[in-house]
Order: C-alpha cells, then sequence, then structure tokens
C-alpha cells in the first residue's frame, strides 16, 4: 500500500504491485484451491485456482483482514447482488460482469472466488502499434461498456472506479466484455427504493485520469460520473492518450481537463469526432450544471443508439466489428488485471481521498 499527503488530505492507492504473494500454490480455501498469483493491484491481489469438486478453472481475489483499505467484502456484495438480480429476471444475453462463486474468511484471507476472464482493456490496447484502438473497436468497446453501466444502475449500484483496467474480455469468446473490481462501488439506492440523497463534500473516489469534473470538485458520484469516465476512456481509445495524461497533481488534471476541448484531437485516422461522442459529451456536459442530474438518469438508450449510428455508417454492426485483439498482430494473450503496461503511472491508479 503506498500512502501520499497531498494538500493535507491523505491518498491511498493501489498495492504495489511487486509485494509478495498472500498465498501459496496448493493453499485450501474451504472448497477452493490456489494454483499460482496472477497479479497484485486494485487493493489485493487474484490468484489462478479451481474449484476443488469439478475442477473448473477460477480467479480468487484475496485481501488480507489487517489491510487498512478493506475492500473485498463490498465487491463480494457488489457482485453477489449482480448475479441474484441477473439470475431472477431469467435474462438469456451476456451479463456484462462475471460468475460469483464464492466468498470467506481462511486464516486472516478473505477471499472472493469468481469466473476467470482473458484480457483487460489496458493491456490489450498497450500490445496495438499506436497504442490506441481502431475507430470501430473503440466504439463497440464504448458500446458495451455504456450497457454494462445501466444493467449495473438499474440494480441499484454506481461503479466509482471506471477505467480500462477494469473490463476485461472473456477467457475465450473474445468478443464479450465484462466489468470487474467493484471494491469502490456503492450502493446509490436507500431500502424505499429511492434514490439516496446527495452528500456534501464527498469524498474523492475513482481513478484521476478518468473522473469526471464532479468528482474533482467533491460532489457525490452520480450514475452521469460513470458515463463520464466510459466517455474519457472511449476518447482515450481512438486519439492513444487524454491531454491530461502527464499531469500527477488532482488540481492540475481538473484544471487540464475544465480548459480541454477533446474535439479537437486527431481520432484515428479520422479528421473528426465521431458524431455519437460529440452527442453523448453535449448531454455530460449539461450534467455539471444543474444539481437536478444528480438524480435524473442518463438517457442510455440515447446514447446506444447514437454509437450504433455510428458503427453502422461504417458499414459495421456490433457483431461484425473486426475487434482489433482478435486480428493477427495482438500479443500474446494472458489473464485477469495482468502487470502494468509500460506508459502505467500515477494517473492510472485507483485513489480514495480522506
Amino acid at each position: 500500500m503506498v500512502k501520499l499527503a497531498i494538500n493535507r488530505t491523505i491518498l491511498y492507492v493501489e498495492n504495489d504491485a511487486n509485494a509478495p504473494a498472500h498465498l501459496d500454490s496448493g493453499t485450501r480455501l474451504n472448497e477452493f484451491i490456489i494454483d499460482r498469483l496472477l497479479s497484485t493491484g486494485g487493493f489485493g491481489q487474484v490468484f489462478e485456482g479451481r474449484v476443488i469438486r469439478t475442477n473448473q478453472p477460477i480467479a480468487i481475489k484475496v485481501e488480507s483482514t489487517s489491510a487498512k483499505v478493506q475492500l473485498l467484502f463490498n465487491e463480494t456484495s457488489c457482485l453477489r447482488s449482480f448475479n441474484q438480480a441477473y439470475n431472477s429476471l431469467g435474462l438469456t444475453q451476456q451479463a456484462p460482469f462475471l460468475k460469483y462463486y464464492g466468498y470467506g474468511v481462511v486464516n486472516g484471507i478473505r477471499f472472493l472466488a469468481m469466473e476467470k476472464c482473458g484480457e483487460n482493456l489496458r493491456d490489450l490496447k498497450a500490445t496495438t502499434a499506436l497504442n490506441r484502438f481502431s475507430i470501430p473497436t473503440s466504439l463497440w468497446i464504448f458500446y458495451k461498456m455504456i450497457t454494462a453501466l445501466e444493467m449495473m444502475h438499474k440494480i441499484g449500484w454506481l461503479h466509482r472506479d471506471v477505467k480500462p483496467a477494469n473490463f476485461c474480455v472473456g477467457l475465450h469468446d473474445k468478443h464479450s466484455l465484462y466489468t470487474l473490481d467493484f471494491g469502490m462501488s456503492r450502493c446509490y439506492v436507500a431500502e424505499d427504493g429511492n434514490l439516496k440523497p446527495k452528500k456534501v463534500n464527498a469524498p474523492f473516489n475513482g481513478t484521476l485520469r478518468y473522473v469526471s469534473l464532479n468528482i474533482h470538485r467533491r460532489q457525490d458520484a452520480s450514475r452521469w460520473d460513470d458515463i463520464w469516465s466510459a466517455f474519457y476512456i472511449a476518447v482515450e481509445n481512438m486519439v492513444g492518450f487524454l491531454p491530461w495524461r502527464r499531469a500527477g497533481d488532482v488540481n492540475a488534471v481538473g484544471d487540464i481537463k475544465s480548459r480541454s476541448d477533446l474535439t479537437q484531437l486527431k481520432y484515428g485516422r479520422e479528421l473528426y469526432q465521431p458524431k455519437s461522442l460529440t452527442i453523448i459529451h453535449s448531454y455530460l456536459n449539461a450534467s455539471l450544471s444543474d444539481d437536478i442530474y444528480f438524480y435524473r438518469q442518463p438517457p442510455y438508450q440515447v446514447f446506444l443508439a447514437e454509437i450504433k449510428s455510428d458503427l453502422q455508417s461504417r458499414q459495421y454492426s456490433l457483431d461484425t466489428v473486426p475487434l482489433d485483439w482478435n486480428q493477427p498482430k495482438c500479443a500474446p494473450a494472458y489473464y485477469y488485471n495482468t502487470a502494468p503496461a509500460a506508459n502505467f503511472n500515477q494517473g492510472d491508479r485507483s485513489v480514495r481521498f480522506y
């Protein structure tokens, strides 16, 4: 765990990627067994493991019970509620989150067992020649992100840490996208079904590069702020960078965000920003200026229709987009939340101000 003091506040960031493994290969966690360490980060470690009874390969995320920032129980509650809600609806389409297998505490270690998935978007983008995705692939990702966030919001949760490393493709089906890492997620619906009231001077939660200006201003997070983060990711995927990528100070990043005209960037081989991004950005900008948007549901279907239209104007549908990672030049596959890409810096890390 890295601890930094910024403007007299305390900032906790992700655990050190070089920290030793919490568990050895062969360790048994109730009905699961550990095989090997996959990654360290996101306030915990992720292992490859198996369900002992069926030998089903799974991912097991662990956290010490003595960790200063404990998020795994919250993540478990979130993922479990997603699975329960999805199963109760009897939906047939692919769920945008991983299957939940179990949770427990053994010998000072909390663990969450879940479905194993493939590479995350941060690492996939790092395998491209110019560190950016094609426009069709970027539009496909944006569509899938908004679809996942809409379902998450309908179930009653905010993600609050939307970033490329928290989305991965399927382990075998590379045409599926899953959202991950719900440690910072929060249920925004009260027990009576109404939205919880807006907090005053809310803490900073999220990843500096992708949070909205509302979060910089210590406004309470809403559904709109998750969409803001997905929008920033869409721009970065198409352009290759965001104008504030080299700024490390929270105030400097916020200042550049407020002054940047993202329509003036070069979007791959195209002259202009895709129309869907321009339209969605106009909705998002309105959400910054009026408190009523905190309680207002984003028009997800409007956003999705605009992205679909952009794909159709390029002669693609969601099913026919030639996703970049399925093309021959992509690097070999690795697993869920692997080692950071070469351009990983402080702005990529999940943070929480207290």
